[in-house]
């Protein structure tokens, strides 16, 4: 088989993107890769572009590092069975065919070479975002997302952020309810919170969260009554004070929840910036998902304190993240008076049901990795 003229087959493939693809542009045949007849082929020339595409989100690493095609096959599930168990190292050799595919000798000198060690990307998105957080919030810069990324990315982040923030938008319609939950933890008190003790903090008791600094109220809310109480972390025999809280104007939202993995490395022209946006996105929405601890350092909440004001200055109302603690989520309303409390109940924790696994003997004790970066100052 000459493999530069040679043809696959959309049964070579898993991927459903490059399968419709090959099934809408391909003729009826033999495929010269896994042999199957009757099929709908293309010469292999067509794939070379957009596999090249796919594969320049990976960087050339050492000989000892995986090939293009593993880290093509682990990350996005592109070739079939029969072409990724076949003998003789099929999958590879089909990989760097395609990638060659179409260039002349010359042009080969402009690309890596695809028979080496591959790695991925550094998410350089993720270091660079902590490095604006830093600055903003310490002070050291002027503005809220500024061009600082543009040169370094090759995209205006401002405008790409913004449009992020507006495929996650979703809308909150007045009359919603929501909940928070407050711990009666003054055991001289004995009478109840009132109903108007149940919104958000004033600003002089208001201190530094995941989506706030101190001084800057926001209200804090959970989608559904037991996540309420997941959070506050009420404990066995606790007395909790739970309020309904109803949405008095219409919100919008950006949702962190609604954050989609991208399916295929295929006929996506943002493809690099989709993957480092979609991993910023996730670890702050991860971030701002765990409970805010005493003892905690201040600098832990800027990555996410600054993503707040970044929504907030793209005009949006607050922000939903993912609960660590119950089964709903949160929603933070950058308003306070955008929702308040309109009826409450005391409720009394009666039973606690951990859940646990072995610790591993090389865990870490906190899974902190996306805070490493401020323990390394010098």
């Amino acid at each position: 088989m000459n493999q530069h003229d040679s043809r696959a087959c959309h049964r070579c493939f898993r991927d459903k993107v490059l399968v419709d693809f090959i099934r809408r542009e391909g003729k009826r045949s033999w495929c010269d890769w896994c042999g199957a007849r009757n099929v709908y082929v293309v010469p292999i020339s067509v794939l070379g572009d957009i596999f090249r595409e796919a594969a320049s989100v990976y960087g050339p690493g050492d000989w000892d590092d995986e090939s293009i095609s593993f880290r093509l096959q682990e990350d996005w599930e592109i070739f079939s069975d029969r072409i990724e168990e076949a003998n003789d190292d099929l999958m590879q050799k089909m990989t760097v065919a395609i990638l060659k595919a179409g260039l002349d000798p010359k042009e080969l000198f402009d690309h890596p070479d695809y028979e080496g060690g591959f790695r991925r990307e550094d998410l350089w998105l993720e270091e660079h975002w902590d490095q604006m957080a830093e600055s903003f919030l310490s002070g050291k810069a002027s503005s809220v997302v500024g061009s600082g990324l543009a040169g370094t990315t090759g995209h205006a982040f401002p405008d790409q952020m913004e449009v992020a923030f507006e495929d996650l938008a979703t809308i909150y319609e007045p009359g919603e309810v929501l909940y928070r939950a407050r711990i009666h933890k003054d055991r001289y008190r004995k009478d109840m919170f009132r109903l108007d003790e149940m919104g958000a903090p004033p600003p002089d008791r208001t201190l530094d969260g995941r989506a706030n600094r101190a001084g800057q109220p926001v209200f804090y809310l959970a989608s559904d009554a037991d996540t309420a109480l997941c959070e506050v972390r009420a404990w066995k025999g606790a007395a909790v004070a739970l309020a309904d809280i109803e949405i008095k104007r219409r919100l919008l939202i950006v949702d962190l929840l609604k954050i989609e993995t991208v399916e295929s490395p295929f006929f996506d022209d943002l493809l690099a910036w989709r993957l480092q946006l979609t991993g910023l996105f996730y670890r702050l929405a991860e971030e701002l998902s765990q409970p805010v601890m005493v003892h905690e350092e201040k600098d832990l909440y800027r990555s996410t304190q600054y993503l707040c004001d970044c929504i907030k200055k793209a005009g949006y109302d607050g922000v939903t993240f993912p609960s660590a603690m119950g089964k709903g989520f949160n929603i933070v309303a950058f308003n306070p008076r955008a929702a308040e409390p309109v009826d409450m109940k005391y409720v009394r924790v009666d039973e606690m049901w951990p859940h646990f696994r072995d610790f591993g003997k090389y865990e870490d004790i906190y899974e902190e990795g996306p805070y490493q970066y401020l323990f390394q100052r010098t």
